[in-house]
């Protein structure tokens, strides 16, 4: 792996421009580590961007002090790097509709499916697109200063879910002792990552929690969560963030789904699964047209939410 990171260092000395792409609605993992990489970049005197035309997650806004990514290209690049997509469909360019090449390098920590690239860094190993970017850099000697390390470490902070999450292991651990080493602001982020709106997310929870429905045989447990709901409670995405994984946590539960609303018509779905549950949530979403990791994965879909719930249910019988 090191022989190739140094390869696409190369590749990056001979690129001027340089655009960082990642998934549709980016999470803080796909975010932080297109910030570092910018950043990283920037120091090598590259000259770089960030396509997002989605709305930055509001516990990391903190950290684009320096200006919001670009939500339009109107100019060519050298070299795209693609970050944290899962499948090609995915990659925000992409599904923009945008009249952009594929990326020519990929890091992501999503399992193989359908990835692009002259170089793909492509591990389910890694915590965290984040802990392969620290990789990278490392392996290149390039500097890490304290904002490159703070966004490294919030990036790793929300995929391993507060280090949480079974995919926090010792190396995952060792390079956040570097990141602290490096001046990260890991008190910061842990205080904005659990700060909520207290009021809209206890309602909208509270209603969920009486919605829920579990299937004991598959150990499968659901909510849907309509646009009426989320309406009443005020809720914005955000305050939903964290349910599918609570749920993972009622006794005899292997998987949990749920289905959010927020515009009419369109189904937004967050599956999670337990470790020792044996079900991989990923291939569940890829087949509902989304994509993720094995225990963490989500989808978008237009069609009606019963439907849904019972293709997911069709799945897992042919499993």
């Amino acid at each position: 792996m090191e022989k190739t990171f140094v390869e696409i260092k190369k590749l990056i000395d001979s690129a001027k421009n340089i655009l960082l792409v990642t998934h549709e609605n980016p999470d803080e993992d796909a975010l932080c580590s297109a910030l570092a990489m910018k950043m990283a970049l920037e120091k090598e005197g590259r000259a770089v961007d960030i396509f997002c035309a989605s709305k930055v997650p509001p516990n990391i806004i903190f950290l684009f002090e320096a200006g919001q990514p670009k939500n339009s290209i109107n100019i060519s690049y050298d070299l795209i790097f693609g970050l944290d997509y899962g499948d090609i469909g995915r990659l925000e360019t992409i599904s923009a509709g945008l009249d952009v090449p594929e990326p020519a390098i990929t890091f992501d920590h999503h399992p193989l499916t359908n990835q692009r690239g002259q170089f793909k860094i492509v591990d389910p190993a890694f915590s965290s697109t984040c802990e392969i970017v620290y990789r990278f850099l490392y392996a290149n000697d390039m500097a890490i200063d304290k904002k490159i390390a703070t966004c490294l470490l919030a990036g790793i902070f929300a995929d391993t879910w507060g280090f949480r999450h079974s995919n926090t292991t010792p190396a995952t651990l060792e390079v956040v002792a570097e990141l602290l080493l490096k001046g990260a602001m890991i008190n910061k982020i842990a205080r904005i990552a659990y700060k909520r709106n207290a009021v809209s997310q206890s309602k909208i929870w509270s209603r969920a929690l009486a919605k829920v429905s579990i299937e004991k045989d598959s150990g499968f447990v659901f909510c849907i969560l309509g646009q009426e709901d989320l309406r009443e409670c005020g809720a914005l995405p955000d305050d939903v963030s964290g349910l599918a994984s609570m749920l993972c946590m009622i006794p005899g539960i292997k998987f949990s789904l749920v289905l959010k609303e927020f515009a009419a018509g369109e189904i937004d779905g967050s599956l999670r699964a337990l470790p020792s549950g044996g079900v991989d949530v990923a291939s569940l979403a890829r087949a509902l047209g989304g994509g993720g990791h094995r225990l963490s994965a989500g989808f978008k879909s237009r069609r009606p939410a019963g439907e849904v719930i019972k293709q997911v249910r069709d799945l897992i019988k042919e499993v």
